[in-house]
């Protein structure tokens, strides 16, 4: 495996850095046509009539070789979605991830609070990672405290990025198309760390979290 990888993007990737494919149970047709995807149902996007379909389409789908964590999931206090709908498909969601013993990649706006609680409640034996992290480095020491890794994407907050254990970091680049290697030089010289060293420890938090390794 190449020695920089892009835990979280919507775009499907090319070479030459390695990708995790996000995308939706509608999208899952295109699955095939990549090395590595997670597959979620987004909180933006949750309705009571398509829920059922949706279900069954991601039961099936967790299980091909391509696939290797659940979501994005989440919880969003600022989306039209029900409150108790969000609920419902993140505890879904947290729970098949779970029981897979897979990674669960989340969408958090305005709830990190609610989603460490959930984490402290649940116990789940597999990693939940929080995407796109952007809050300040108190919220970011809570997240790593509560056992969450956080994966910094094109914009983030350098102070922020200082407060975490490098043992718990991931990089992205969401929906942006600034390569992901520009974020992880962009790290490098925020952490005072050589490009290639924090490249080689993400890669060893992938392997854990991603590959059981």
């Amino acid at each position: 495996m190449t020695s920089i990888i892009d835990i979280h993007t919507h775009i499907i990737p090319t070479q030459p850095a390695k990708a995790v494919w996000s995308c939706m149970p509608s999208d899952v047709a295109q699955i095939t046509n990549v090395e590595y995807a997670s597959i979620g149902i987004h909180p933006w996007y949750v309705t009571c009539d398509a829920l059922s379909n949706e279900k069954d389409i991601l039961e099936k789908a967790i299980l091909l070789p391509q696939v290797v964590a659940v979501g994005e999931a989440g919880l969003d206090k600022l989306c039209s979605t029900p409150w108790s709908l969000q609920m419902e498909v993140f505890l879904y969601q947290a729970q098949m991830a779970d029981r897979l013993n897979v990674p669960l990649i989340i969408h958090a706006v305005k709830t990190h609070n609610e989603i460490m609680m959930l984490r402290r409640k649940l116990k789940p034996r597999n990693a939940w990672v929080i995407h796109g992290f952007r809050g300040k480095p108190q919220l970011a020491a809570q997240c790593v405290d509560a056992g969450l890794y956080l994966s910094f994407g094109a914009r983030f907050n350098a102070e922020s990025l200082l407060c975490v254990p490098v043992s718990s970091l991931f990089f992205e680049t969401d929906e942006s198309l600034l390569p992901i290697a520009q974020t992880y030089q962009q790290a490098a010289q925020i952490l005072s760390m050589d490009s290639k060293a924090l490249q080689a420890q993400v890669m060893q938090n992938v392997d854990k979290v991603f590959f059981n390794g």
